[in-house]
């Protein structure tokens, strides 16, 4: 290894490039050993890495392909590997790489999981594993869960008392836990074990302490989840698959085995470049460590932006670098902020300085850069939360609307509970956004609806979703009606499918076995109203107009339920295109995004369809439940979009940056916010790893059960833990709250109000009091000054709402205009008016193609109207299953007779047969093509008299003159026996169901036989035909096959 002999700021002037500062040249510049960067926010981590890069290169340090740099998202690998490679070749081109530069060799960038795949697949076979695995999505890994937990048949998951979601959550969190923690799975059984015994525990004082029963039932838990996670991983080894979490666990495993790994990996690399290091988990780091110890790591990252702690990354992994990698205390920092205003910078020091004084990894203070903007930062706090929506809206439009090209703008939520009132006034004031995100996504008014319905069509409890459709503007069912609606209900509830009540001891039984509140479904109501004879007694609280729209919606209901068996994606086309809500949006001027909401949605539908074999309707509900707020707690890889406003959650917002930030809700329990789930009980609330099996359990508060002797003293043991509990999330709160302000380059609005939907004020968030600002010290009103707002609805609702001056105007507008086709669609309207015309009129004569399939043959004969119809628009047309079933079975058969047919180009033959005759997403959920379908054909075609004969033909195809046209006949096999010859046609599907079907088919057969005797020369008589049903195992002769002039015959009556 050479020493250097060229700094960083001789490769700038040679680029023409800004000098690197002090700070970044002492880290650009460093030996050649282990080393961390703690880097702020915006500090120009990117660029800085970039320059380590180059001047390892300049000075013959390293080769390029010799350097490896790692991140944490997809999109921040590609600008770091783009940075790079623009930088190697700018390198290149003024003669620093010397004459040996190849721009093929080039670094490797990738993900932190990406990284591990790779390393997992290279090795994969030292665990006996299949290399060649798919990936688990987020979608694909639900499902599977999901499937597991329906399909077990452990005894002990009654015990639990959860429903299917919360418990293929709860599996899913385990399994990942236990391999991002490198936990051994008895050892949690057993420590569970152990904990239920709190039961046995005496009281201490006068209560009974019931929580405690609570607490060691829901811990208790792990002994069945962690045999659940133990089932989904025997699934997903049957299948060959693997998650982001296990590739990093196998590949951990495969070091353990294969030590030798990690030494090719370090000869292959040997620079390691470590980027957002504090988001990197447990095992994630073990590996690195296991890998690259002792040699040139640099790892970069900030602990003040460590939040994805929800999934197991862990800032700890900072504090413990020096210890993992054999580092000394070299440290190096980088604090001037390249992205932010200097007072906005002002605001970032201010939330993060509670940290300094406990800190291990020390944050130097960020820093303006000579050319940070000054602008302020506002600050508004009002009294509601319409009003701070209002003033934020028109804080974007000011300075969103300026000359040239306009700048980038975000508006992050720490959750979306109040995003609705920011949405109206930005469509108030004309302020263009973009709602990122399927949370975003479900809010949209349209996709609301769609899911509402598709949830009723599955679920009898969805009433809530069924109010929403029918008090809205489709059917606009008033309160007297609903309410009607829910008695009834109740009526139902009571009384058995013959409407007679049941006596009063099973009617108490029933109520005893549901929750409180339980037991009427308004959905089953709608489903009886719709069908009741008019003048039931049950019916009579309805009034006539609420009744008839009542009416209309359960046979709505009841159609799209009706078409529960097409496919997924074709289920919810057809439920959109019924309840008209495309028709809607693109009418809708007022919905900014248009179709496009569709679009992702459909987008949505399939990453779920991406790898499950059976997608179902209720599957894809409750994924979407789930994907909604695990996808927002993750970052976008969206680019900003100048002149809109971009509207996303704070977690999703890390590594972005904008012109112009609003962080609204800066109010406690909302920014900082209450979790969302389990409250404080940390590892004590359901589904859980225990925090001792955590990998950075010295981080984390600790809960002292097992030296308390009382339920009085476990009790208030864990009172005091939920309040350091508290504190803990609270720090990453605080954490979130740094990331947000810190997007912002320029400007900056923090607001908050005191009343939004709550019953009670909220108060200034602890970020704002601490900035020393004259804020309001309470509200003007003691009530909520929204609430008539919030709780008054006027039905029936307007289906047009605030458009409907505009939609009246335009319509007054076209019924006082002549009619008239005019404008650019007017060629194109004049055609499909013809076209109506002459087909209401006779049918014209169409031309027959040149070239017809004997397959069509029949079609041609017995419905030429048809046909006729088909060739003057012709539609595509869905591969139905068992055409891809006989084309596999028609590939195996051609394979097996002809020449060299062995087990090897069998097998050949069927691999991705389904892939090349189904487009993606065209087989039916139901009807995946399985091996056992193919086999069972095989098997039976095995025991026919068939296999044991060996054919003259095989698959040959012959074009056949036939009046003037050209018949297409493909004849799958000519047997020659005694002198005779015999055409077989393989048919996968059902025999004819009656002597007319046989008529039909066996014309395609009279084709075949026709066509071989020309081709042959050979005297028709002296050729059989026959069918053979595999599916069946059935021979049919036709009694009677039609020679050439009963086949002319009725071709040209058909034709006639």
């Amino acid at each position: 290894m050479t020493e250097p002999t060229i700094n960083a700021d001789q490769i700038a002037d040679a680029l023409s490039r800004p000098r690197p500062t002090a700070q970044q040249r002492a880290v650009i510049e460093s030996p050649l050993a282990p080393a961390l960067v703690v880097a702020g926010a915006g500090s120009g981590k990117t660029e800085t890495m970039a320059g380590r890069v180059l001047w390892l290169l300049a000075n013959r340090m390293v080769d390029p392909s010799q350097i490896l740099g790692l991140t944490f998202t997809r999109k921040a690998a590609g600008e770091l590997a783009l940075r790079i490679r623009e930088r190697i070749a700018d390198l290149a081109r003024v003669g620093l790489l010397g004459e040996g530069y190849d721009p093929f060799d080039a670094p490797t960038v990738a993900t932190y999981n990406s990284y591990a795949n790779t390393l997992y697949r290279d090795n994969a076979a030292a665990l006996g594993r299949e290399s060649d695995g798919a990936v688990l999505g987020e979608a694909a890994a639900w499902q599977l869960a999901r499937t597991t937990v329906i399909r077990t048949k452990d005894d002990r998951l009654a015990d639990i008392g959860k429903n299917l979601d919360p418990v293929t959550k709860a599996t899913l969190t385990i399994s990942r836990s236990l391999a991002e923690n490198v936990a051994v799975p008895v050892e949690v059984q057993e420590f569970a074990r152990r904990f239920a015994r709190i039961v046995d525990l005496p009281p201490g004082g006068r209560g009974a302490y019931a929580q405690v029963d609570g607490w060691a039932e829901t811990v208790g838990a792990l002994d069945v989840l962690v045999d659940l996670a133990a089932e989904y991983g025997d699934a997903k080894v049957r299948r060959g698959l693997v998650e982001y979490s296990d590739q990093v666990a196998l590949a951990l495993e495969i070091l353990r085995r294969q030590p030798r790994v990690a030494e090719i990996e370090r000869d292959r690399f040997r620079v390691v470049l470590l980027d957002e290091y504090q988001d990197t988990s447990v095992v994630q780091a073990r590996l690195l460590a296991q890998l690259f110890a002792g040699h040139p790591v640099m790892a970069v990252g900030d602990p003040n932006q460590s939040i994805y702690g929800w999934r197991g990354a862990s800032a700890s992994n900072l504090d413990d670098f020096a210890t993992a990698f054999g580092a000394t205390d070299t440290r190096f920092a980088l604090s001037t902020s390249w992205r932010n205003g200097r007072r906005i910078l002002d605001v970032a020091n201010t939330i993060v300085a509670p940290f300094v004084a406990g800190a291990k990894v020390q944050v130097d203070r960020l820093d303006a850069s000579p050319t940070a903007s000054d602008l302020p930062v506002d600050i508004e706090f009002l009294e509601t939360v319409a009003d701070e929506a209002d003033a934020a809206a028109r804080w974007l439009k000011a300075r969103l609307d300026v000359r040239g090209t306009p700048p980038s703008a975000a508006m992050l939520f720490r959750t979306r509970k109040t995003q609705g009132f920011f949405l109206e006034a930005m469509r108030r004031h004309g302020v263009k956004f973009h709602v990122l995100g399927i949370g975003g996504l479900l809010a949209e008014p349209e996709v609301a609806d769609l899911v509402c319905a598709l949830t009723v069509m599955n679920d009898p409890s969805a009433g809530l979703e069924l109010v929403r459709l029918l008090a809205g503007s489709r059917w606009r069912v008033g309160v007297q009606d609903l309410w009607a609606l829910h008695r009834l209900a109740s009526w139902l509830r009571d009384r058995d499918y013959a409407q007679q009540r049941y006596d009063d001891e099973l009617a108490q039984a029933l109520k005893a076995s549901v929750a409180e509140g339980e037991g009427g479904s308004i959905v089953d109501a709608l489903d009886f109203l719709s069908t009741a004879r008019e003048g039931h007694t049950a019916l009579a609280s309805f009034t006539p107009e609420g009744l008839d729209r009542l009416r209309d919606a359960g046979r709505l209901i009841a159609r799209l339920r009706s078409r529960g068996g097409l496919d997924l994606p074709d289920l919810v086309a057809f439920v959109l295109q019924e309840l008209q809500l495309d028709i809607e949006v693109s009418a809708n001027d007022y919905r900014p995004l248009g179709a496009s909401t569709f679009e992702a949605f459909f987008d949505a539908v399939g990453n779920y369809l991406a790898l499950e074999e059976v997608a179902t309707l209720g599957g894809f509900l409750s994924w979407l439940r789930e994907a909604e707020q695990r996808e927002d707690l993750s970052p976008r890889p969206e680019d900003p979009e100048p002149g809109t406003v971009q509207v996303l959650t704070i977690h999703g917002a890390k590594g972005l940056e904008w012109d112009h930030v609003v962080v609204p809700r800066l109010v406690d329990d909302e920014l900082p916010g209450r979790p969302v789930e389990g409250g404080y009980l940390g590892w004590l609330a359901f589904g859980q790893l225990p925090w001792s099996f955590r990998g950075d359990a010295a981080e984390l508060p600790v809960f002292a059960w097992e030296s308390q002797t009382t339920r009085k003293d476990l009790v208030d043991e864990q009172k005091a833990f939920g309040g350091r509990v508290r504190e803990h999330l609270l720090a990453e709160e605080r954490r979130l709250a740094y990331v947000a302000v810190t997007r912002a380059r320029h400007g900056l609005l923090l607001s908050g109000s005191f009343w939004a939907t709550q019953a009670k004020p909220r108060v200034p968030s602890v970020y704002l009091t601490e900035l020393g600002l004259d804020l309001p010290e309470g509200p003007a009103s003691d009530e909520n000054p929204m609430g008539d707002d919030l709780e008054r609805i006027i039905w029936p609702m307007d289906p047009l709402g605030r458009r409907r001056a505009a939609v009246e105007s335009a319509a007054a507008a076209v019924r006082d205009t002549d009619p008239a086709i005019v404008g650019p669609w007017t060629d194109d309207v004049e055609l499909l008016l013809e076209e109506r015309r002459r087909r209401l009129g006779a049918p014209e004569p169409v031309e027959v193609p040149t070239r017809v399939p004997a397959s069509r043959f029949k079609d041609y004969v017995s419905e030429p109207d048809a046909v006729a119809s088909g060739l003057r628009r012709p539609m595509p047309e869905q591969p139905y299953r068992a055409t891809q079933l006989g084309t596999l079975f028609h590939s195996w058969v051609e394979n097996r007779f002809g020449p060299g047919g062995d087990a090897e180009q069998l097998a050949a033959a069927t691999v991705g047969a389904d892939e090349l005759d189904a487009a993606p997403g065209e087989i039916d959920a139901g009807d995946t093509l399985t091996d056992a379908d193919l086999d069972r054909l095989k098997a039976t075609f095995e025991a026919s008299p068939w296999a044991a004969r060996r054919p003259v033909e095989v698959e040959r195809e012959i074009h056949l003159p036939f009046d003037g046209r050209i018949i297409i006949c493909k004849i799958d096999a000519v047997y020659e026996v005694d002198g005779r010859f015999e055409v077989v046609d393989w048919k996968t599907g059902k025999a004819p169901k009656d002597a007319a079907d046989l008529e039909q088919k066996q014309l395609q057969l009279a084709l075949y036989r026709l066509a071989y005797s020309k081709w042959r020369g050979i005297d028709p008589d002296l050729i059989d035909a026959v069918f053979y049903f595999v599916a069946d195992n059935r021979v049919i002769r036709p009694d009677h096959i039609y020679d050439e002039s009963e086949l002319l015959e009725r071709w040209r009556a058909a034709l006639a």
